[in-house]
């Protein structure tokens, strides 16, 4: 692999264009920001100022190139776009206006690579332990998040009559840099999801499984060759998940700030645990951080 582009450098999109810049990659990336144009260039990113909202599309429909220009001329897509908080139908539109260009734009790359969310799954009785795989959302019926499903099953839809190749990365709660779970509850009090399983991901774990997945589509060693339709969903999760109040009573003291208080009720709410045994098995990587107890101290 010698270029890539990133739609969404923001919080991950950015640490991960700046790896690969660093492993001499050539790298386009997106940003929404006017702002962040100059900074991208001191990181060696070629900067793109993209808004993808509504009005943007519907003047750029009928040629979607004015707008790309020749952003998806690279390697691989890594589209990292969160779902609106508010109209989240509109995510498939985004996700169509993309794929649309992708499609009709023949110099624009046709392997993917598609942030989603372990939002997709829905939770279950905790008495039933219940580990959830890629296999268990396959449908939109089976989805507890139907918007993240739909932007899911654009791109994989078109591996069926395309040169397309897409793997989709259902990632945990994203951790790493100044983003640590306890201080989001620092000093609250009486939380009754203290014995809840945690599904979390560092963020140097999602870069580094990025790069593999990246390597492994221009390399064609990712799809095996009896398959027909060339996509994969994988789920991108520790392999360990000790519980909240664990997780945030040792963050606390990591970071030295309140703790939050917990019910001492044995009565727990819904949950799921994030099964990782696709990725162990096809990618065979090893974790830098399986355990979020002891995810580093950063600054």
């Amino acid at each position: 692999m010698t270029s890539i582009s990133i739609f969404g450098c923001g919080w991950l999109g950015l640490e991960a264009a700046k790896y690969f810049v660093q492993e001499g990659i050539k790298v386009n990336g997106s940003t929404t920001s006017q702002e962040k144009i100059e900074h991208l260039k001191t990181e060696q990113i070629k900067p793109y100022l993209l808004k993808l909202e509504e009005d943007t599309i519907e003047k750029y429909k009928n040629n979607s190139n004015d707008f790309f220009q020749d952003f998806f001329h690279t390697d691989i897509a890594l589209i990292n776009i969160p779902p609106p908080k508010e109209n989240k139908n509109f995510y498939k539109v985004q996700m169509e206006f993309i794929k649309n260009h992708l499609i009709q734009n023949s110099e624009a790359t046709k392997r993917i690579i598609f942030i989603s969310s372990t939002s997709v799954y829905k939770d279950y009785d905790a008495t039933l332990n219940k580990t959830v795989v890629e296999s268990d959302v396959e449908s939109i019926d089976e989805a507890a998040r139907k918007d993240i499903f739909e932007a899911e099953n654009i791109f994989v839809e078109t591996t069926k009559n395309t040169k397309f190749e897409v793997v989709i990365l259902r990632a945990g709660g994203l951790m790493g840099g100044k983003r640590v779970a306890g201080k989001y509850f620092a000093g609250k009090k009486g939380l009754n999801t203290g014995n809840i399983p945690v599904n979390f991901i560092h963020r140097k774990d999602l870069i580094a499984i990025l790069s593999i997945i990246a390597q492994k589509l221009v390399g064609t060693r990712l799809f095996n060759a009896y398959k027909r339709n060339k996509f994969e969903v994988f789920n991108v999760v520790c392999p360990f998940h000790p519980i909240r109040k664990k997780v945030y009573q040792k963050n606390a003291k990591d970071y030295n700030f309140e703790p939050p208080s917990f019910e001492t009720s044995t009565q727990t709410p819904d949950y799921k645990i994030i099964g990782t045994e696709k990725l162990k098995n096809q990618l065979s990587y090893k974790f830098m951080y399986p355990n979020p107890l002891y995810f580093p101290i950063e600054s």
